[in-house]
């Protein structure tokens, strides 16, 4: 189970981050003689753009976290508990 949820976690990683680098490097530009339609327009796009970058970003993260978690299961189940230990009941 955990090398299906650590490949999810790098899937995740390298799809986040490659999309923030698409949306980061198509960033749309302004013009100096732009008229206040064009404006609005422009910031709507802007905004737009930043708003699937920090999406982006999140799922990137999320996909580094997934990582993080899968390689502790898998540490967990490699290492095992110790020998179980029980006590005899306190005689009275």
């Amino acid at each position: 189970m955990d090398k299906r949820v650590f490949a999810l976690g790098i899937t995740m990683l390298a799809v986040g981050f490659t999309v923030y680098g698409y949306l980061s490097e198509t960033e749309p530009a302004g013009r100096a003689d732009m008229t206040d339609e064009e404006k609005t327009a422009f910031d709507q796009e802007l905004v737009i753009n930043v708003g699937l970058r920090n999406i982006a970003a999140l799922f990137g993260g999320l996909g580094f976290f997934i990582m993080l978690i899968s390689i502790g299961i898998r540490g967990k189940k490699k290492g095992g508990a110790g020998k179980t230990v029980t006590q005899k009941p306190a005689e009275t």
